[in-house]
């Protein structure tokens, strides 16, 4: 279960981002879990908001391997926008 810090970080991500990065409706929450091609322990303040597609379909995060193979064929860095995120709500939100 998320502790509280989580959820309040998880519900300025929802209202401060409301849309996946491809423009679409916000799903649900990725959980950044490659950093520098390398395997990292699993960062409940470490997420980005996806849509379903980008999450989980064809063409989505997990379907292609990883926020690299993302990065490789959107163009869209989920590692730096997740970080990004994560900073601005440490210092604004």
């Amino acid at each position: 279960m998320p502790s509280a810090a989580v959820k309040r970080y998880w519900e300025w991500l929802a209202h401060e981002y409301p849309l996946c990065v491809c423009a679409r409706p916000r799903e649900c929450f990725h959980h950044i879990i490659h950093v520098n091609g390398q395997r990292i322990t699993k960062d409940d303040m470490l997420v980005i908001g996806l849509c379903r597609g980008c999450h989980q379909g064809n063409g989505g995060v997990h379907d292609l391997g990883g926020e690299r193979q993302f990065k490789e064929a959107t163009g869209l860095d989920l590692v730096h926008l997740a970080a990004l995120r994560r900073h601005n709500f440490e210092v604004r939100g």
